[in-house]
């Protein structure tokens, strides 16, 4: 594909503007990762062991952790899943996407252009005449599960504390997938993309901020810092390209 934009049909989604989702922890625990969590974020790796050391590993201390934590945060509502979500109109201009927030006006929004390759651009896979772009926040902290990991810290629980924090962040990137395919569902399933604030193809981390004032973030307790960095620290955001032809890509290649 190149860098022109289709003459596509605008896509029109099952509402504008923003909700609020409180979805129950049995439909969002499916999409945690296991490997994910076990290998990327608790440490188990494979290094210099067999593979059926590994395996008896993982199946036998790491999958007993993840159980554990698994069954105490679904009796305790520990880490609770929330989601801010929003359709907004929106039309592509080049490398840049103008959006029109429900209150009037527009903003816009600029992003890199792959240098090579297919030179593909995120306003790319919208409507040229106008279409909808879909925004979330999600997340999974709350001042209750902040107030436990600290007391965990004060106590010397240190490796305690370690495997809750990597499990929320897992908890929180699950979130966001049933979120993304949420919104999409009423469009057909889970097509389409999301991108990150602060990844290659969608580098400016200011970007949350927006995010956060379109969907209403606050409203599940998620705000914005300084730095423009997610408050609390398990919550996330991401622009949603809802069209089947949308894919993460890389803009070094």
């Amino acid at each position: 594909m190149s860098s022109e934009t289709p003459h596509d049909e605008p896509i029109v989604p099952p509402f504008w503007g923003a909700q609020v989702w409180e979805p129950p922890m049995e439909e969002v625990n499916p999409f945690i990762e296991r490997m994910s969590l076990l290998v990327g974020r608790w440490g188990y790796k494979k290094g210099n062991l067999s593979e059926g050391e590994y395996r008896q590993i993982l199946e036998g201390e790491a999958r007993g952790h993840y159980e554990r934590l698994m069954k105490e945060n679904t009796e305790k509502r520990l880490f609770v899943p929330k989601a801010a979500v929003a359709w907004l109109k929106c039309k592509p201009e080049g490398d840049t996407l103008r959006v029109f927030p429900q209150g009037g006006g527009s903003v816009v929004l600029g992003f890199p252009r792959q240098k090579i390759r297919e030179k593909l651009c995120i306003p790319d896979f919208f409507a040229r005449e106008g279409d909808a772009v879909g925004f979330f926040a999600v997340t999974v902290g709350n001042p209750a599960a902040s107030a436990e990991l600290a007391r965990m810290q004060e106590r010397g629980e240190y490796q305690e504390y370690f495997f809750w924090t990597g499990f929320a962040a897992e908890y929180a990137d699950a979130v966001a997938e049933w979120a993304h395919r949420k919104m999409l569902e009423p469009l057909g399933g889970k097509q389409g993309a999301r991108f990150g604030p602060g990844y290659p193809s969608c580098p400016d981390m200011s970007l949350s901020r927006r995010i956060c004032e379109w969907t209403e973030a606050g409203r599940i307790g998620v705000e914005v810092t300084e730095s423009d960095m997610l408050s609390p620290e398990m919550s996330t955001s991401a622009l949603l390209a809802p069209r089947p032809r949308a894919r993460v890509f890389n803009t070094l290649g």
